[in-house]
């Protein structure tokens, strides 16, 4: 999840489609800020919740290999 959400803010930034394919085509400083400003809150949420999900699963880790 946590990769998932660099990875969509990186997709964001780039462009729609596969990005630009000419130097021409490529997008100004503001369209990326405002686009990256836009998706960064959804991601930071994705984010979170991928740690969180690694953390829980640590410790059920943790939990499985206490002697009983």
């Amino acid at each position: 999840m946590i990769v998932a959400s660099v990875l969509f803010v990186l997709e964001s930034a780039n462009g729609p489609g596969g990005g630009p394919t000419t130097f021409a085509a490529r997008r100004g400083y503001d369209q990326v800020k405002q686009e990256v400003h836009r998706v960064f809150p959804y991601a930071l949420l994705t984010g979170l919740a991928g740690l969180g999900l690694a953390l829980y699963g640590g410790r059920l880790l943790e939990r499985s290999q206490e002697p009983r």
